[in-house]
């Protein structure tokens, strides 16, 4: 019986994972890594600045001793001044028939003042549960494992609702029923079949038919 919903932050409630692709691929073109932005969405969505970074040196694009940490701080303002929410999800989330969490790979502040934008502090209640907590982010499973632990819940009383393959990969990995979202301006054709790969079990085209699907657990 499903008891709580774990929601990813961006790609899910908030639209900014296409406003970071276009956000990082300009920093990374300014260093002269050749990316665009649908290499940048194929390969990268849902992880940790911190983690793309590193793989892209690992990579050899960029040099290992870089110092991103001025880069990092303006890509992020630069995100958080452009969030805004997907369509239809403030009746999605009028909508969530038991009690919900954030599970991201944002910082905590991040997605704070993203539930703050929603209007949404009555459903999620400071339940937030950020990279920041664990030694890795997503596709790691860290995160999600934490907030089981933290909930005191069981992994058949959690729905997680993921748009990335590393998100899918993460909650998947920690033994969650989870489906892919695909309501999200970055999502690409093709992108659902991945999900699927990675473990999703059902796909989820916008907030509507995501509102719909909450029927089942009421």
């Amino acid at each position: 019986m499903i008891k709580h919903i774990l929601f990813d932050c961006d790609g899910v409630l908030i639209d900014t994972e296409i406003v970071a692709a276009e956000v990082v691929t300009s920093w990374l073109n300014s260093e002269g890594v050749n990316i665009d932005i649908e290499t940048f969405i194929s390969s990268y969505t849902g992880k940790t600045f911190s983690d793309i970074l590193q793989l892209i040196k690992d990579e050899g694009h960029l040099p290992q001793d870089i110092d991103v940490r001025d880069s990092v701080r303006h890509m992020d303002e630069a995100i958080r001044n452009n969030m805004r929410p997907i369509s239809g999800v403030h009746e999605m989330l009028s909508g969530v028939p038991v009690t919900a969490s954030m599970v991201s790979n944002s910082a905590a502040d991040y997605v704070f003042e993203a539930i703050q934008m929603l209007e949404a502090n009555h459903i999620f209640e400071q339940r937030v549960f950020s990279a920041e907590m664990v030694p890795k982010g997503k596709p790691d499973p860290a995160v999600y494992l934490l907030a089981l632990d933290r909930l005191g819940l069981n992994q058949d009383e959690v729905l997680v609702v993921e748009d990335s393959v590393a998100g899918v990969s993460a909650s998947v990995a920690a033994g969650l029923k989870t489906v892919g979202f695909l309501g999200g301006t970055h999502v690409r054709a093709g992108h659902g079949d991945k999900l699927l790969k990675f473990g999703a079990e059902e796909l989820i085209n916008s907030h509507q038919q995501l509102h719909s699907y909450f029927d089942r657990f009421r």
